[in-house]
Order: structure tokens, then sequence, then C-alpha cells
């Protein structure tokens, strides 16, 4: 027994030593040949079933990856972890899991709201759903929970956009210079923001310039007129005059028969 428990030790010490490294296949055959065996400790089962999820997420490979986070569920059910990976999972996996992706990120901040990643993820993943207010108040909570992490805020900014509530994004941007007057970061947010606005205006107006007219746009066009002989019959001949070739090279310097040279 001690020399099994010596090798599942050992595999489970190699595989997190790779997948440290990222050494991603070496990881998975070791953790892959680990989850085999038909005992193992709760914990070491525990860790492998999750390893492996993070391995087959990294490589979007959703479906094994949800196989392995449904294992590992069964032996935690409460840890806010394993459900915003699987919420990964099934997110990944298509818009007929998203529902099922949302029930899961809900459940991974009712356990722990403290998950920036999570909070940010989801935040934007609901407003996508349609649920735009739940989104926004995730992200809202994520920026009071960081306030001074432009990342974050960026995440807001971009939700508010897709909500549709744009004239939200600069009290929000100006919130934030005032608590970071300081970090340049924060100022190229306002800057990109605006610049956006001044976009979106001048492609408003353009549409409305292109609406009110009545038909399409027409440019001039104005036939050159072609020369008229003196006669007024047959075709107007070129007539240029000779002209010699130049020379092949250039005047050459004439040579000092005198010069003296330094020895």
């Amino acid at each position: 027994m001690s020399r099994t428990l010596n090798l599942v030790d050992g595999l489970l010490l190699m595989g997190r030593r790779h997948q440290q490294l990222g050494r991603v296949r070496d990881a998975l055959t070791i953790l892959a040949r680990l989850a085999s065996f038909r005992e193992l400790p709760r914990e070491v089962a525990e860790e492998t079933q999750v390893r492996l999820a993070e391995i087959q997420l990294h490589r979007r490979k959703y479906r094994r990856a949800r196989r392995h986070l449904a294992v590992a569920l069964r032996y935690d059910p409460d840890n806010a972890r394993y459900h915003h990976l699987m919420a990964t999972a099934l997110r990944g996996l298509g818009e007929d899991q998203w529902d099922r992706a949302a029930v899961h990120y809900r459940r991974s901040l009712e356990l722990d709201a403290e998950q920036d990643d999570c909070l940010t993820e989801f935040g934007l993943f609901a407003v996508r759903l349609g649920y735009a207010d739940e989104g926004l108040n995730w992200l809202r909570h994520a920026v009071e929970q960081k306030p001074g992490d432009p990342d974050v805020l960026g995440k807001l900014i971009e939700g508010l956009r897709l909500a549709g509530r744009g004239d939200e994004c600069c009290a929000e941007l100006r919130a934030a210079l005032f608590r970071n007057p300081q970090d340049r970061r924060f100022r190229q947010l306002w800057a990109d923001d605006q610049f956006r606005q001044l976009h979106q205006a001048q492609h408003e107006q353009l549409r409305s310039r292109a609406g009110a007219d009545e038909g399409p746009i027409l440019l001039p066009f104005v036939p050159r007129e072609r020369p008229v002989p003196a006669d007024g019959q047959g075709q107007v001949i070129r007539q240029d005059g000779p002209s010699t070739f130049p020379p092949p090279h250039g005047a050459r310097p004439a040579q000092v028969p005198d010069k003296r040279h330094v020895q």
C-alpha cells in the first residue's frame, strides 16, 4: 500500500510541475495515467480531475473539460472556482449551453462574490445575454473592489456600450479620473471614449446626409474636347522637332602631368 501511495504522490507532483512549467502534453499524460487508477485518495482524485479540466480548457476541449469538472463537483459541490470553470466550459460549447453557463456563474458568485475575473467575465456575458441590469451590477461591484484597476473599468465601459448606455460612460470615467488623477491609463480610457463618441457622431451625420438625398450621388463628368484640325478633316498629327541623344559619359577632369605624390 505504501508503494502505491508513493507512486500516486510522485505522479501528482510530476503533473503539477509540468503544468506549472507549461508542459501541457506531459502533464496531461501523467495526470491521465493517475486518473485511471481505480482507488485514489479523495483529495488526490479531486485535484487530478480539476487539473485535467484546466488543461482541457487551455486546449479548448470544452466537452472533455466539462466531464472532468462534473466529477470534481461531486467531490466538492460548493466550490466557487469549480463552478466558474464549469461556466467557462459550458460557454465554450455554444449558444445552446449559455443559459446553463449563467447558472454556474451565478452559483460561483453566490459562493464567493470577491472573484474579480468571474465578476467581469459574467458581467459582460450577462449583458450579451440580455440581462443588462444584472450584468452591469456585477461590473460595478468589480470596479468597487478594484477602483485603481483600469482594465476592470474598461470592462464596465464596454458593458455600458453593449447595453446602449453610452451616456453613463462619461460619468464613470469622470469618477475614475477623480480617484486616479495622475494615472495616464485612465486618461487614455477617457481619450478613447471621446474619440469613439466623435467617430459615432460623424458616422451618424454622414448617414443623415445620405438619407436626406432622394437619389444616388452622381459625380460630374466633363468629356475632354478633342482638337480639330485646321482643314476640318483627317486626324491631328503631332510633329516634334529632332532631338539629339545625351552623351554616354560626362566630361572627365584634366590630368595634371606635374602633380607630385607624397611617398
